[in-house]
């Protein structure tokens, strides 16, 4: 029950990939598109049964994101396994279920990505601008806080998911 679904979340964020990559790559707001497989690393650090669950969950979505990225393998797999490590220490004290909860936390976290991606871009291959970073940054941020709530939602209500 547990890998079946493991393995459904998986084959969701491989669709949400597709769509991003596909539909949204010139959508966004202040440089910033909205990181779709955010709200579902959150989804599953708030609400897997274990947190070992959520953690390679989260390591897996991180890697299907390095595969549609030109960046060096593995980096948003750490990015995201770290976000989720984070999460899954906090759940108790979050309300999951309230739509603001779910917001901050997506924004939040599409923050931090978006910061660690640029730091790593910028140790590997050269600066980026501070300022460049920062409104990338926030502009994904404040996309994805949007969405998040609405994608958390429908997975949370996805009956295919939990069964």
């Amino acid at each position: 029950m547990k890998s079946l679904w493991t393995f459904r979340i998986l084959l969701v964020a491989s669709v949400a990939l597709i769509v991003e990559t596909a539909l949204l790559t010139n959508t966004g707001w202040a440089g910033g598109r909205p990181d779709l497989l955010i709200p579902i690393v959150c989804f599953a650090a708030l609400f897997a049964a274990e947190p070992a669950q959520a953690l390679w969950i989260s390591w897996g979505v991180g890697l299907l994101r390095d595969l549609g990225t030109a960046g060096p393998l593995g980096q948003y797999a750490l990015i995201y396994l770290a976000i989720a490590w984070v999460l899954v220490g906090v759940r108790t004290l979050l309300f999951r279920e309230h739509p603001i909860t779910q917001a901050a936390v997506g924004g939040a976290c599409a923050g931090l990505a978006g910061l660690a991606s640029a730091a790593c871009t910028s140790a590997f291959d050269g600066g980026i601008p501070l300022g460049l970073a920062l409104s990338r940054s926030l502009g994904s941020a404040l996309i994805t806080a949007l969405l998040a709530p609405v994608l958390v939602s429908l997975m949370a209500r996805a009956r295919f998911l939990v069964r």
